[in-house]
């Protein structure tokens, strides 16, 4: 992720926007519709802890703009974020909005649980970017 930030769409993800801080990335194969992971962009950073008082304000403003967006845009019952870095150790953090008929609604979900196998129609994730590449940058 340090390596090349930004950049343009790959197997995993659809590129949404570049924020001051951050840079948002919607997940392909979600089951969740909306599900984004945002990206510290000013170098390696494994941990938020590791972040300037300034830069952390400003990541998790960002973190915060994109839960604001997907809540508006898709209406979730709920908002999860997830900032592990265990597989991949470099800051960023899951957005993901919960669904009542998720694949575990009420409770806490798993990784399996949050992927199907099938990517999702290339339109509809194009769409979906669009959408809330729009309400970030407005």
């Amino acid at each position: 992720m340090c390596a090349s930030p930004g950049g343009s769409d790959n197997d995993h993800t659809v590129e949404v926007a570049r924020l001051a801080y951050t840079d948002v990335r919607l997940e392909r194969r979600s089951r969740l519709p909306g599900y984004c992971i945002v990206v510290w962009r000013h170098g390696h950073v494994a941990e938020p802890t590791e972040l300037a008082p300034d830069a952390a304000t400003g990541y998790w403003l960002d973190v915060l703009a994109v839960a604001r967006v997907l809540e508006a845009q898709f209406r979730p019952v709920k908002m999860n974020f997830f900032t592990h870095g265990n597989w991949v150790p470099h800051l960023h953090t899951h957005v993901v909005p919960r669904y009542l008929d998720d694949p575990a609604p009420g409770g806490p979900i798993g990784w399996d649980a949050l992927f199907g196998e099938l990517v999702i129609d290339p339109r509809e994730l194009a769409s979906q970017a669009a959408a809330i590449r729009a309400a970030l940058l407005a």
